[in-house]
């Protein structure tokens, strides 16, 4: 996964944004939602998210898995992030 064309990544004192400089848009992320965005940015699937997730907080691993899809299908749908 990688950002779209017009999209950074930015830490603003609320916490983590991604910005659609194209579009004028963003979206938040949660602490968790950063672990997932970042593991996925540095090469690794889903799987690398998850396990950041499940190493970081007390949940488990189908949980994540099902955070993890549903913040992927949603950065996708916002044009944010391209596979």
């Amino acid at each position: 996964m990688k950002l779209g064309p017009a999209v950074t990544m930015v830490e603003t004192d609320y916490g983590w944004v991604l910005l659609d400089q194209s579009a004028g848009g963003f979206f938040s992320l949660n602490p968790s939602g950063v672990l997932a965005v970042r593991a996925m940015l540095d090469g690794g699937g889903a799987d690398e998210a998850v396990a950041a997730i499940t190493d970081e907080y007390a949940v488990d691993a189908a949980t994540a898995r099902a955070d993890v899809d549903e913040l992927v299908r949603e950065l996708e749908l916002a044009k944010l992030v391209v596979r």
